[in-house]
């Protein structure tokens, strides 16, 4: 795992590259599909990263109350990380009933997210082949949905869907093809590209 020194702090270069895509795909959203995300994003955002920090005292309890400051440096891991994409995938699955938004933005939301973090990531860790690759993909994502999205001939699922193998092809090129970080981005693309075929043929009254 690398490290980014912050003044007196090494912190892992994983989170950096979180906070970084976030506040990127926040702003480029508008770029993309004309607007920026609404407050589902940074919802579903901070629920992902509260459950995986937090779950550390759930699945390292003994540990937790012996150590109560251990929490500072560690997180609940894999079952972390898979309990809080399944609290996510439920907070789309109910915001969306009341925020059409949601339905509408969360595919292209998680396709920049995921492109962006891996962009950030590999240069942080000086694999710049794989860096300029997802860096190139990314762009080509912004620029595809901008020209491409809002023309009815084009069915923007596979669009998307497109977009989410060619990052997988990427991926499978660089390391294994199965693997829990892949796993998550083949699910949460198709949950969310699931919600944005629903809102199309039913539209903003789900």
């Amino acid at each position: 795992m690398s490290y980014v020194p912050i003044l007196h702090l090494t912190v892992p270069a994983v989170w950096i590259s979180v906070l970084l895509a976030a506040a990127a795909v926040s702003l480029l959203m508008r770029a993309a599909i004309g607007h920026k995300p609404g407050e589902w994003y940074w919802n579903a955002l901070a629920l992902y990263i509260l459950t995986w920090k937090l779950s550390y005292i759930v699945f390292n309890l003994q540990h937790f109350l012996d150590m109560p400051l251990s929490i500072l440096y560690f997180n609940g891991g894999l079952y972390g990380h898979l309990l809080a994409i399944a609290l996510l995938i439920g907070y789309l699955a109910l915001a969306q009933r009341n925020h059409a938004a949601v339905a509408e933005q969360a595919a292209t939301a998680w396709l920049l997210f995921f492109l962006a973090y891996q962009s950030i990531l590999h240069y942080f860790e000086a694999e710049f082949v794989q860096a300029a690759l997802q860096t190139a993909l990314f762009a080509a994502a912004i620029v595809a949905i901008r020209m491409l999205g809002k023309r009815p001939d084009v069915p923007n699922g596979l669009l998307l869907a497109a977009f989410f193998t060619v990052e997988l092809l990427i991926l499978s090129v660089f390391g294994p093809l199965l693997t829990w970080q892949n796993a998550t981005l083949i699910v949460v693309a198709a949950f969310t590209i699931a919600l944005y075929i629903r809102f199309e043929q039913k539209g903003p009254s789900i």
